[in-house]
Formats: C-alpha cells, sequence, structure tokens
C-alpha cells in the first residue's frame, strides 16, 4: 500500500491511476495531517507533496509532515513531489532520508513511476 498525500485532487487521481495500472494500491490524502493518523496502517511508501494550502487553515508542509513520518518510522521510504525547485529545501529533505524528488511538470509521471518501482524493489546485493 502507498500513501498519497496531496492538496490536489488531480494530481492525486492521475498518480492513482498510474499505481493501479502497474498493479499497486493506493490510499489518497488531502494532507499531511491526515496521512499522519493513519500511519499504523504501515504503508511500503509514502509519495508527499511538499507544498499544502488550505484556505486561511494553517496545516503542516511537507518537510514537517516528513520529520513527524521519521519519528513514527524512520525506514519507510518517502517520495517529495513539488511545483517548485529549491536547493535549500531538497537539501533539508536529503537529510531526512527521502527517496526521491520529483517536480511536477508534464513529465513527472513517469519519474514517479520509475521511482516508485525501484523504491519498492529488493536489494539484489543483500
Amino acid at each position: 500500500m502507498i500513501f498519497i498525500v496531496d492538496d490536489d485532487l488531480l494530481v492525486q487521481k492521475l498518480i492513482d491511476v498510474e499505481l493501479r495500472s502497474i498493479k499497486i494500491e493506493s490510499m489518497c490524502f488531502d494532507y499531511g495531517e491526515d496521512c499522519l493518523n493513519e500511519l499504523s496502517l504501515r504503508p511500503d511508501l509514502i509519495i508527499l507533496d511538499y507544498i499544502f494550502v488550505k484556505g486561511s487553515t494553517p496545516v503542516l508542509g511537507g518537510l514537517e509532515i516528513l520529520r513527524k513520518i521519521r519519528e513514527y518510522d524512520e525506514h519507510v521510504p518517502v517520495i517529495i513531489l513539488s511545483g517548485q525547485d529549491s536547493g535549500n529545501a531538497v537539501l533539508d529533505l536529503i537529510k531526512l532520508g527521502i527517496e526521491e524528488y520529483i517536480i511536477k511538470d508534464k513529465n513527472f509521471l513517469g519519474r514517479l513511476k520509475e521511482a516508485v518501482l525501484s523504491a519498492l524493489t529488493p536489494d539484489s546485493t543483500s
């Protein structure tokens, strides 16, 4: 099971359809707080947006959510999606052990699919 955490419902649907096409089950969440409440389900991987907007209601950003995920499970693979290419943000995320940082451009689904399959494939050298 893969968690998809993105406040853009279209992005959620695109990713969900792509994962189902390769026989991977997913669960979608609009905000990180919702995902955090379900970590006991032990996802195999989390696809996490970097920036969340919810009107005037404050919500956690991707970095804060990732920190809380790491407090709960330091080993679950996390792939970050973002509409921005910020070097400082990427560095902070890498320090927290993300698998991949993918910019949401016209080719992001293909790169995401490759990153998901790579993250879920057991290391053959073990």
